[in-house]
């Protein structure tokens, strides 16, 4: 299926802890091109080692207007099986789209059903992403950032960034932003 005529389909992104590992779930799911149903969740995958200097940094300075994720918003989250677990319910057969997600966040969503032998993911066909999307049309195969490509396609994205369900909203903006300019 071609992304222009996606009308029925999960946008999402993920946060992780300074070690690679999910620490929030953030997803709309987009139905007849309209409804949107949101999911989000906080993950307790506390950061160790060198991943708490990265997290600490990244607190400090990319908090936007509502807040970082804090230690103990973590502490307080979901066991990664059962968020992992929730999220799949919630995506279901859904295809999925996200920006930057191919080699990253499915990634990181597959390891953890394995590893929590929570199933598959199948995902072959089924995964749309900006990045990858906006280099194949743009005979451009360099990356791109979200806040770049809603430049690019004139999107307002909001100031919050680097929380799962504020970046799935852009993402969903700029995507699309994207089917209609592509139609």
């Amino acid at each position: 299926m071609l992304f222009t005529e996606l009308k029925d389909y999960v946008v999402f992104d993920l946060e992780m802890n300074g070690s690679n590992q999910i620490i929030e779930i953030g997803a709309l799911k987009i139905t007849t091109g309209k409804d949107i149903e949101k999911f989000s969740v906080i993950v307790n995958n506390p950061p160790k080692g060198s991943g708490m200097a990265s997290f600490k940094f990244i607190t400090q300075s990319m908090g936007g207007e509502h807040g970082w994720i804090t230690l103990d918003m973590i502490h307080n989250g979901l066991s990664e099986e059962r968020a992992l677990s929730r999220f799949m319910k919630f995506v279901g057969e859904y295809p999925v789209v996200g920006h930057a997600i191919v080699d990253g966040d499915v990634q990181l969503v597959k390891e953890g059903l394995r590893y929590h032998d929570l199933g598959k993911w199948r995902t072959s066909g089924k995964i749309f992403d900006t990045q990858q999307l906006h280099g194949a049309l743009n005979g451009n195969p360099n990356d791109i950032s979200l806040s770049g490509l809603a430049e690019t396609y004139d999107v307002e994205i909001g100031k919050q960034k680097h929380r799962a369900l504020a970046d799935a909203k852009a993402t969903l903006a700029v995507f699309s932003a994207m089917q209609r300019t592509w139609r």
